[in-house]
């Protein structure tokens, strides 16, 4: 199984990514965009509810690294840690969308790349 993987998604001024370390079994990973920083950081294990994360206050990438977590632990069955800091000066409600939605593309090829199951 892959030891590290850098991928990259984007749509116009925006531009997410991944950086993914495996820690024995488990896996860490990095998702930045724009002004890279650390917002979150959320922590999952295999199972519906084993999840849960910490903000930086006034950071807004909580519910997106949880569910990035939550997708990787289950789909490669095993615990992992994510780092998220995302920052674009003046961002739209629209452009919001479209970095949830790259998070989600990255979630997916990052799942593919290791070989587990996309959930």
């Amino acid at each position: 199984m892959k030891k590290h993987l850098r991928l990259r998604a984007g749509c116009g001024r925006l531009l997410l990514t991944l950086r993914l370390f495996r820690t024995g079994n488990d896996v860490q990973i990095l998702l930045d965009g724009g002004h890279a920083h650390i917002g979150v950081v959320a922590l999952a294990a295999p199972g519906k509810n084993a999840s849960g994360h910490l903000d930086v206050p006034s950071h807004r990438e909580g519910e997106l690294a949880s569910r990035m977590a939550r997708r990787v632990a289950n789909a490669l069955c095993c615990t992992v840690c994510v780092s998220a800091g995302i920052h674009y000066e003046n961002i739209s409600k629209e452009e919001i969308r479209t970095v949830e939605q790259l998070a989600d593309t990255l979630t997916r090829r990052c799942v593919t790349a290791l070989g587990g199951e996309t959930v």
